[in-house]
């Protein structure tokens, strides 16, 4: 029994101490779900992306031509007639079909960036319907022979004066949409520059037309805009 106890108590001492691993630092979690939230947002962002390349279908945007070098003939220039509607305080109406034909016109449109030698541009296109104004910006792959479609939808804000005038509280963008899939604003802020460099070629006209909303009412229904200026008749619709 001695000897077997002896054993026992060298085979004992020979055993190395087991380590136990330390409990993990409030750190360490966070990092460990940051991780985490960033692989699931780069996944999202990627089936979106796949998504994008199922484009939205703009057969119904008056004015949309899949040939964006087709140039449309004639029209009014939409710079000039806010100008003058500013001037002389007098009600306009501008169509779905007025505007993206003279985006068609007047747009320099090209992409730029690492995805320039296999991506074209093919357009922007403006939407209009009671919920806001949705621009589209429209691009193709060439190799692939596949559109691609990025999308934001604005509204708007105002409040109607006893004159008839109005105060314009903001423009809030409500949502965009990656080709069909509807998404929210964190993702469209990823396509933030492609807008941002649309802003910029018509700065003039935009400056206008948000100035003006200081004092004229706004009415925005399907495919068309109407700008009224205080104490204006309303404007009626072309029969």
């Amino acid at each position: 029994m001695a000897g077997k106890d002896d054993e026992s108590k060298e085979r004992k001492e020979g055993e190395k101490p087991k380590l136990s691993a330390p409990p993990p630092t409030k750190k360490s979690i966070i990092l460990k779900n940051l991780l985490y939230v960033l692989l699931v947002a780069l996944t999202i962002v990627g089936i979106l992306a796949y998504l994008s390349f199922d484009p939205q279908d703009l057969s119904d945007v008056e004015g949309y031509e899949s040939d964006s070098s087709r140039l449309p003939v004639g029209g009014r220039d939409l710079g000039a007639v806010l100008k003058d509607a500013e001037k002389n305080k007098r009600a306009v109406r501008i169509t779905e079909e007025e505007l993206n034909k003279y985006l068609r016109r007047t747009l320099k449109f090209e992409q730029g960036g690492w995805f320039k030698s296999f991506i074209t541009a093919r357009g922007a296109w403006i939407k209009l319907e009671e919920a806001g104004i949705e621009v589209i910006i429209e691009r193709e792959i060439a190799s692939w022979d596949r559109r691609h479609t990025v999308s934001m939808l604005l509204e708007i804000e105002q409040t109607v004066r006893e004159d008839g005038g109005a105060d314009t509280t903001g423009l809030k963008r409500k949502w965009g949409k990656w080709g069909r899939s509807k998404v929210i604003n964190g993702f469209v802020m990823l396509t933030q520059p492609s807008f941002r460099a649309l802003k910029e070629a018509y700065a003039e006209e935009i400056k206008r037309f948000w100035r003006m909303l200081g004092s004229f009412q706004i009415k925005i229904s399907d495919g068309e805009i109407k700008l009224t200026p205080p104490e204006a008749a309303p404007l009626r619709k072309k029969s």
